[in-house]
């Protein structure tokens, strides 16, 4: 993909994946206005922990078990660090034996508490049946699927003991239940899931961009998977590498590994210098590929153990070899988010002029950008209707901006530079009656695209603009009633979190962003929509990525109040870590990690927050009169 000008690779922030991190403890947190500020981070990458682990210990089937108790020990064993589950296998026949495939995908229960144990029957046989809600799945490729189903298992149990059907008092002592038949994958509950597997992004590379002229330029995209926690975690993340991306991500990245043999084991003899071999490659030769399979592998393993725990990744083959250094990690061109920002800070409108600044939120200074939006007196176009600044977004470079006019009908592209002293012909006009349903939601790739949405009642729709071209985007199908009413895009520009409206409340799904057609012609479209949000998250009023695979999302339960909350884009997060934010309407992150959060409280004073504090964030005051905080996206 080309990029845009200006755009400059931004330095990879932050140690992906480094051990839980609780940043937002529930519960309430108040609004002082002074203190030492301190900026707080999202967790680090999907390798961040979201719970004690404990190691389960199998116990092997023994004589005069219930069913119930023999299929409970089965399912304990089946979760515990057994790498081939021998326990587990020991309460299955012969014929179960055959048909059991736990390598081949799970399913996540809210509980696996079984019913009362039946009564035996004299027949030697009994069947147990496991009913619950059904929150993910994971698939062959380890990759997360979040449902919201009933799931029901049956387990047929038979007794193997050579007096079960002699009716003697002795018989039950003797019992040697095992089970007959099961569903064909794993079945755990969510505390067993999370003991027993933790998440690692696995990294592909965005594919050229057929509409872009000129050099590509490629960036790592995290695709999260999941693997057992204490089963030789990093082997089974380079496999889960050279499987391939997931069946959502794969139309839109593209591997360095394709058509290779890596090994099925990381080499970690020196555990800060992990190894790779791999066949079906010369790095000699293919110098390119071996240093993006290097990358490639480098931020995978560095999301599951933390960059502080390597010094160099290195792929060898039969004839030369390829490694990425730490040090080197964080310059790499194909490093995750370095299309996110220029890092230069967040900005905010005056809420009565709509004056752009650039805010500096740990020392609280704001400064009004250059050329016509930095202007104490703003063009008709853009000044505030009713009290409101329109919808606006700074191109990652922070070279020019994207902003809405008061009526909510025309789109600008002014430069943030002295040369941008004209604000220049409107770029997209929407033909909505009232500003409050006109163009909302601005937002920037790293690559320079620019996508709206438009949100006419007559014809609501989402629209890209790449230089002089304005393209309808394409959509997958929204059930009936629905309509887009917010996006954010990724800097890497494969995927885009959507706000969904549904009556008066609002969902969040993410889509892939598939693009063809050329820089003449080109076509967009978003499709393969999901949820990400848990199903109890009733309504979403914000988000904002804060991070290459994490969203920040402000949100609430059914008849609770607002809080933030941290979200895997594969949708397997929980709502276990929150922080109060009841009067907050808008939340602002950028994928840097480090940059601190912004709320805007829409109160009477027009008040931004930021939140500081690593152990017990807090919201402290960072401005007043100003609205809309947000960082370049």
């Amino acid at each position: 993909m080309a990029s845009a000008s200006g755009v400059s690779g931004r330095r990879w922030a932050g140690a992906l994946g480094s051990a839980l991190t609780v940043l937002l403890a529930a519960g309430c947190a108040t609004m002082p206005d002074s203190g030492s500020p301190e900026a707080v981070a999202p967790p680090q990458g999907a390798g961040a922990d979201q719970g004690v682990q404990v190691r389960v210990l199998p116990m092997p089937p023994r004589d005069g078990l219930t069913p119930a108790e023999v299929l409970q020990n089965f399912l304990d064993a089946s979760s515990a660090d057994e790498a081939d589950y021998k326990t587990a296998k020991e309460y299955l026949t012969g014929d179960a034996l055959t048909t059991w495939q736990p390598d081949s995908g799970a399913v996540v229960l809210n509980s696996t508490t079984l019913p009362k144990p039946p009564t035996d029957t004299g027949t030697g046989q009994t069947v147990l049946t496991i009913s619950s809600h059904q929150i993910g799945t994971l698939d062959t490729k380890h990759t997360y699927h979040a449902t919201d189903d009933t799931f029901t298992g049956n387990f047929t149990l038979v007794n193997a003991a050579k007096d079960a059907k002699d009716g003697s008092k002795e018989a039950p002592a003797h019992a040697q239940w095992r089970i007959a038949s099961l569903p064909t994958g794993l079945v755990l509950d969510a505390t067993s899931f999370r003991n027993a597997y933790e998440q690692v992004d696995r990294y592909f590379l965005t594919k050229p961009d057929p509409q872009a002229a000129g050099s590509d330029l490629s960036a790592l995209v995290p695709d999260p998977v999941y693997v057992r926690r204490r089963i030789d975690p990093a082997s089974a993340a380079a496999r889960a590498l050279a499987q391939g991306a997931s069946a959502w991500l794969a139309p839109a990245v593209r591997s360095a590994f394709d058509d290779t043999r890596p090994a099925d084991t990381v080499n970690t003899d020196d555990p800060r210098n992990p190894k790779l071999q791999v066949d079906g490659v010369d790095c000699q030769v293919s110098q390119q590929q071996c240093h993006q399979m290097a990358a490639q592998l480098y931020f995978t393993l560095a999301s599951l153990t933390g960059s502080g725990t390597l010094d160099r990744v290195t792929v060898v083959s039969k004839h030369g070899s390829a490694d990425l250094t730490t040090a080197a990690a964080k310059n790499s061109p194909y490093a995750p988010g370095m299309l996110a920002g220029s890092g230069r800070g967040a900005y905010v409108r005056n809420a009565e002029t709509g004056q752009l600044a650039r805010l500096q939120p740990i020392v609280g200074t704001l400064v009004p950008v250059s050329g016509v939006l930095g202007e104490a007196r703003l063009p008709g176009a853009l000044q505030p209707t009713g009290g409101t600044a329109g919808p606006y977004a700074v191109r990652r470079d922070d070279g020019a901006a994207a902003v809405v006019g008061g009526d909510g009908k025309d789109l600008y592209l002014p430069g943030l530079d002295d040369a941008g002293k004209a604000l220049g012909p409107a770029v997209i006009t929407s033909r909505a009656p009232r500003p409050d349903e006109g163009l909302a939601s601005p937002s920037w790739d790293g690559y320079g695209d620019l996508f709206v949405v438009d949100r006419d009642p007559a014809a609501p729709k989402v629209l890209m603009n790449r230089g002089q071209v304005t393209v309808t985007v394409a959509m997958d199908s929204l059930a009936d009633g629905q309509a887009v009413d917010g996006l954010r895009v990724s800097s890497d520009g494969t995927r885009v979190a959507l706000l969904v409206r549904s009556g008066t409340t609002h969902t969040l799904e993410i889509g892939r962003i598939d693009r063809a057609g050329t820089a003449q012609a080109p076509t967009v479209a978003i499709t393969a929509l999901r949820q990400v949000a848990p199903a109890q998250l009733s309504d979403v009023a914000s988000v904002s990525w804060a991070d290459p695979d994490t969203l920040l999302v402000l949100g609430k339960e059914a008849d609770g109040l607002m809080q933030l909350h941290y979200l895997s884009t594969d949708g397997s997060s929980t709502l276990d870590n929150a922080l109060l934010a009841d009067n907050m309407t808008v939340v602002a992150a950028s994928e840097a990690r480090t940059d601190t959060v912004l709320g805007d409280a829409k109160d009477q004073d027009h008040t931004v927050y930021g939140l500081f504090g690593p152990a017990q964030p807090q919201w402290r005051i960072v401005g007043k009169g100003w609205a809309l905080p947000s960082y370049p996206d």
